[in-house]
């Protein structure tokens, strides 16, 4: 038989991996900005520009990741059409529209930043979608538990 919870495992891994490697860019951006600077001139506007984004933005993420973290541990307890999940995946939007706001304004400054701002926006209204179709789904469960 096929193991339906090893997508959520794997993914939960990667979600935790993704933390981790988001942690140590806290540390690290300044480097990483020095470093990227020897083949594109970001200037001091620009660097600044993307720390600040950059620092503005970990904290949505860390949000968003321990959402995702809770909801597949939920998922690996077949707890799956429930409305705490719902509500992790709405909050998920918002991090989603948060991120893609900080990036539409860093993109003023340093344009190259719009293209996160248009990605994010993006999976902003894909996780949109997938809330209301699980919202109705957790609609659907609650009312045919009802009728049994």
């Amino acid at each position: 038989m096929k193991n339906h919870k090893l997508p959520a495992r794997i993914t939960l891994w990667v979600n935790r991996g993704v933390g981790i490697l988001i942690g140590i860019l806290l540390f690290t951006l300044p480097l990483i900005l020095d470093w990227y600077a020897n083949f594109r001139d970001l200037g001091e506007i620009g660097q600044w520009v993307v720390t600040v984004a950059f620092y503005c933005c970990a904290v949505v993420i860390a949000v968003a990741l321990w959402n995702m973290d809770v909801m597949l541990r939920a998922i690996l307890r077949d707890e799956v059409f429930v409305s705490d999940n719902v509500r992790r995946l709405r909050t998920l939007r918002l991090c989603c529209g948060l991120v893609s706001l900080i990036c539409l304004i860093a993109g003023v400054a340093y344009p190259p930043v719009m293209f996160i701002a248009i990605i994010m926006g993006f999976l902003c209204l894909t996780v949109s979608v997938v809330a209301s179709v699980m919202d109705a789904a957790v609609a659907l469960r609650e009312e045919n538990d009802l009728t049994i």
